[in-house]
């Protein structure tokens, strides 16, 4: 069994009184044999050195990032730090960071710090949250497939890093007080553990009827559907892409084998006229258009959160909706906050939810186990 603590605080530059602050949440008397802990905060708290003088005062190691915006039971903020303790007598936990990943690094970097914390575990884990860092050069589909090949296909929950900066060029990754703006942070949760996942992205409303096939692709690059340019066919279903518009459009792609289409966005466009997606889609998926809208962002949100309340016996509930929801929740940014808060803060069971860059959550096949997936635009959770 684990049991789950929270804190927070919202003091950024006296790091004695941040510290004292998590501190009096936090009833170390009360941990159990074994804890790890989770750190979702501002970019403030690492370079004021709070983040470090919290690491060190914890008896547990913590891995985290930093992201727009945080919440446990007490509130929510942009500018807050959230600490989540996982704490068992059964189950244990191990953590790790790479060094700063590469396009020629982060295969082996991943395989080595999979090799170090299961060493240390003595056995495989029985599922592994991360956080990594938003790379121009490595996709985060890239990144979890490497995780999840290293691993031998154990489930992933996490996030790219994010923060309240849009260009992403002030991100971290924290493990044990450092914080490096290219590592790979990992946490082996080891022992008789059972995790439940939902991920929540469009409602069915928001999601064309026709789907198409994809007939070329190089991972996560499209280059034609239905025998012809990518761009072509979009043009001719209506859809004109645009470098000003591409992040606004979501593609739902049903992967063989998988119950639920798996949202991911379009990056870039390229002189060919290929587009980069938010990961590899291979030749012979289908897909269908999205669209996402304030009504479609909330209707999402209330989804997840019932299927969330469905686990009448959770201990623990962490969240992860992507950051772009806040974005274009405009003018309305903290709708999806409020809603989360409203809804779970009456009940007993502690939760933690901080934005994502980039969702890493496992979706459940046809085989009837779950397949680590990296989505894009969607609301996802981790019950324990």
């Amino acid at each position: 069994m684990i049991t789950m603590l929270t804190a927070r605080t919202s003091e950024i530059d006296e790091v004695e009184i941040a510290v004292a602050d998590i501190m009096r949440q936090i009833d170390l008397t009360a941990l159990k044999k074994n804890s790890g802990g989770i750190i979702f905060c501002h970019l403030d708290f690492v370079e004021s050195g709070v983040v470090a003088a919290l690491c060190k005062a914890l008896p547990f190691e913590v891995i985290g990032m930093t992201s727009m915006a945080n919440m446990d039971q007490q509130g929510y903020g942009l500018f807050d730090l959230t600490l989540t303790v996982l704490t068992s007598n059964e189950v244990h936990f191990k953590a790790g960071m790479t060094n700063g990943i590469t396009q020629d690094s982060y295969v082996d970097e991943i395989k080595n710090l999979c090799a170090t914390l299961k060493g240390r575990a003595g056995t495989d884990p029985a599922m592994i949250f991360t956080f990594m860092p938003y790379m121009r050069s490595v996709s985060g589909d890239e990144v979890v497939a490497a995780i999840d090949a290293a691993s031998t296909g154990v489930p992933l929950w996490g996030s790219i890093t994010n923060s309240v900066d849009f260009t992403y060029e002030t991100v971290q990754t924290l493990c044990n007080g450092e914080a490096r703006p290219a590592g790979i942070a990992m946490m082996y949760v080891v022992g008789p553990v059972t995790p439940h996942f939902v991920v929540s992205s469009l409602p069915e409303r928001n999601i064309a009827h026709s789907r198409a096939i994809v007939t070329r692709s190089d991972k996560a690059i499209l280059y034609e559907i239905n025998g012809m340019p990518v761009q072509e066919y979009l043009a001719r279903i209506g859809l004109v892409i645009t470098r000003e518009n591409i992040t606004a459009t979501p593609l739902m792609v049903y992967f063989k084998g998988t119950e639920k289409p798996v949202a991911l966005g379009m990056y870039s466009l390229f002189e060919d006229g290929s587009i980069l997606t938010g990961g590899a889609i291979p030749v012979g998926s289908s897909f269908a258009v999205g669209s996402i809208d304030t009504e479609g962002i909330f209707e999402s949100a209330e989804s997840a959160l019932q299927q969330i309340a469905a686990y009448k016996n959770r201990n623990a509930t962490l969240m992860l909706p992507c950051v772009t929801r806040y974005i274009m929740l405009a003018p309305e940014q903290e709708g999806e906050l409020e809603l989360i808060q409203k809804t779970l803060s009456s009940c007993e069971s502690p939760f933690m939810m901080g934005y994502s860059g980039g969702e890493i959550c496992p979706t459940m096949g046809t085989d009837g186990k779950y397949h680590n997936h990296f989505h894009n635009y969607s609301f996802c959770a981790c019950i324990l």
